[in-house]
């Protein structure tokens, strides 16, 4: 009798224990998200997930791009004078005074300076005091500014990830580890001695508990988190499926942007914007019964095609770091479909 009754306490208490961990999710999300974790229709479904500033806080390029400058570790890059991947480089930039073919080889100039003083032996926390350092590191950002308003969204996509032609993996690793170590994320704003250039850097990366649990929960309940990111495949592949991360996926769940001989692979649909629908519809919908996702979430406006495409979708979530914009607007319609997170960065 004794054991029937610790056996009927266990199981009372399996059964009522929550779906999920409410952490720091707000309320309407994490009901929303406890429905879904208990509605049986949903199991062998899937959620899709956007992966920079959704599933983690900030940006898997970005900081490999900041990474390199604070290190001096560009590669390949530097023979193409940081321009690889725009197609025009001859029309000025607006804010800088120069065309991006001049603004090119101002940063390879003084990259190159840099880089043999480095390689002399001079360490580089002397080096980081230095003006020209300190010019160099807010041009590179001014330039990846204009980069980002000045060209095709798809332009940025490939020129950005371009910067990391050459640098062996195991540096691209210890840029994850670096940032991940630093448990937060913050934004800084680099401006060049003279005032002329400026530009934000955003350091760190974090996973929070929370998203950890929500994978695992979705996983426990029969529906399988996907990332559809416009983010170098291999390298957000090197951060969610490494298991001391916590986020446990596997490679053929993660969808990036995808690379051959310099320039973006043939006959993939490239996850940005629209092409996160196509993505989605073409390689995982059909492992799920041509099924539409049950869960999307995204922070940008990168992120509102999949997230406006299914009509069955049950949660849309946005992560919201209040840019406005479409991205807000459907973060803040508040129709028991589309859900706001908030998320808040620190500046220094």
């Amino acid at each position: 009798m004794r054991h029937f009754c610790h056996l009927a306490v266990a199981l009372f208490l399996t059964s009522c224990a929550p779906a999920l961990e409410r952490g720091n999710w707000e309320e309407q999300p994490y009901k929303a998200f406890c429905s879904l974790l208990s509605d049986k229709s949903a199991k062998g479904g899937y959620a899709v997930f956007d992966c920079d500033n959704t599933i983690i806080i900030h940006d898997v390029t970005h900081t490999l791009m900041l990474w390199q400058i604070e290190n001096l570790a560009f590669a390949d890059a530097v023979d193409e004078k940081f321009l690889h991947g725009l197609s025009r480089t001859d029309f000025p930039l607006d804010g800088l005074g120069l065309t991006a073919g001049e603004m090119g080889s101002y940063l390879y100039e003084e990259y190159k300076g840099l880089k043999a003083s480095k390689d002399a032996g001079v360490p580089l926390e002397k080096i980081h005091q230095t003006a020209e350092y300190l010019d160099f590191r807010a041009a590179f950002l001014a330039f990846y500014t204009a980069v980002g308003e000045q060209y095709s969204y798809g332009e940025l996509c490939l020129w950005e990830p371009m910067l990391f032609l050459g640098i062996p993996r195991e540096k691209a690793l210890e840029s994850l580890r670096h940032w991940l170590s630093e448990g937060r994320a913050w934004n800084e704003v680099w401006i060049s001695p003279d005032g002329r250039f400026h530009g934000k850097a955003e350091k760190g990366l974090v996973i929070t508990q929370d998203m950890k649990n929500l994978m695992a929960g979705l996983r426990r309940n029969g529906i399988t988190p996907y990332i559809c990111t416009a983010s170098p495949e291999w390298l957000v592949e090197a951060l969610a499926c490494n298991p001391e991360n916590g986020l446990g996926f596997t490679e053929g769940e993660v969808f990036g942007v995808r690379f051959l001989d310099g320039g973006y692979a043939p006959s993939y649909p490239q996850p940005f914007k629209e092409g996160k629908v196509a993505c989605i519809d073409r390689l995982i919908a059909p492992a799920h019964g041509s099924r539409q996702p049950v869960l999307v979430a995204g922070d940008s406006s990168g992120d509102v095609a999949m997230l406006t495409a299914y009509d069955d979708m049950k949660i849309g979530l946005v992560m919201n770091q209040h840019r406005g914009g479409e991205i807000e607007a459907l973060a803040l319609r508040n129709d028991g479909k589309y859900y706001s997170q908030t998320v808040t960065i620190t500046h220094e």
